[in-house]
């Protein structure tokens, strides 16, 4: 009995780890938002700095566009790089996935760094920028067509 409290004990560690940790908490962000919207809330929860004024300062029909990923299906995450100071760290990361608008399908890989911060004990993000983004049509695209 007491191994299986020891058990779960470290399997509740280990996700709490995960989630405190500044990669736990950018893969959170970016899985909890695949799939479906987000409200601003749940995003101004998560982030600080440039990232935060960003949120706030876009109008509600951006937002709206920004938080809507229910066309979007996650294939993959990866943290390719780490650099971290004592409160700051920066991740180097991709993401696949697919799209699917008006039954033309397309499979993406964006590459990124993101800045993370520790700000009261809790990892937020401070500012992401794009550094690569690779689009592919999974049929042919007719331009003319609206």
């Amino acid at each position: 009995m007491k191994l299986l409290y020891l058990i779960l004990a470290l399997i509740s560690q280990s996700c709490l780890q995960e989630t405190i940790s500044p990669e736990g908490t950018l893969k959170e962000f970016v899985e909890s938002r695949m799939g479906q919207t987000v409200t601003r809330e749940f995003i101004l929860e998560r982030v600080t700095g440039k990232m935060r004024q960003s949120i706030e300062n876009i109008s509600d029909e951006e937002f709206k566009k920004f938080a809507d990923l229910k066309n979007v299906q996650q294939n993959s995450f990866k943290v390719l790089s780490k650099s971290c100071q004592e409160n700051k760290c920066f991740l180097t990361y991709s993401i696949s996935f697919k799209t699917s608008v008006d039954n033309i399908h397309f499979q993406s890989e964006v590459k990124k760094i993101a800045e993370i911060q520790l700000l009261e004990g809790r990892w937020l993000i401070a500012e992401v920028s794009n550094v690569k983004t690779y689009h592919e049509a999974m049929e042919p695209i007719n331009a003319l067509e609206q």
